[in-house]
């Protein structure tokens, strides 16, 4: 099964392969494999952060924005090998989506939270 992520101007997204301080706008519908995320976690932007466009224009994440952060399993990461003294070593790096809703995309927020909840066993 999958979550669609639909397109939308207040929404963003960031994966594992981007600099900490870029986010992408969402512009066009995209969907995330349910089966391979392995950790889920929500949260809400307390302060005001400094972030850019891919095209390198900044803009500011106002306080309240909601952010899911996905960690996907260990079948969906990447592998780097490191040689050390005669012996070489795997370091699995876990893909991870973080999905950023500025306060205008709240229905898109609880969309997906919805659909995360209800694949949640309490």
């Amino acid at each position: 099964m999958f979550i669609e992520v639909k397109k939308n101007p207040a929404a963003y997204v960031q994966h594992k392969d981007m600099d900490i301080q870029y986010l992408a706008p969402v512009t066009s519908n995209f969907r995330i494999n349910l089966s391979l995320i392995a950790e889920v976690s929500t949260y809400s932007i307390k302060e005001v952060k400094q972030k850019k466009t891919l095209d390198g224009a900044g803009f500011e994440i106002p306080i309240n924005t909601r952010v899911i952060h996905l960690e996907m399993s260990y079948t969906h990461s990447t592998h780097q090998h490191e040689k050390s003294i005669g012996n070489v070593y795997t370091v699995n790096e876990r893909f991870f989506y973080k999905l950023v809703f500025l306060p205008e995309a709240e229905d898109e927020y609880l969309r997906i939270r919805n659909i995360l909840d209800r694949q949640t066993l309490s």
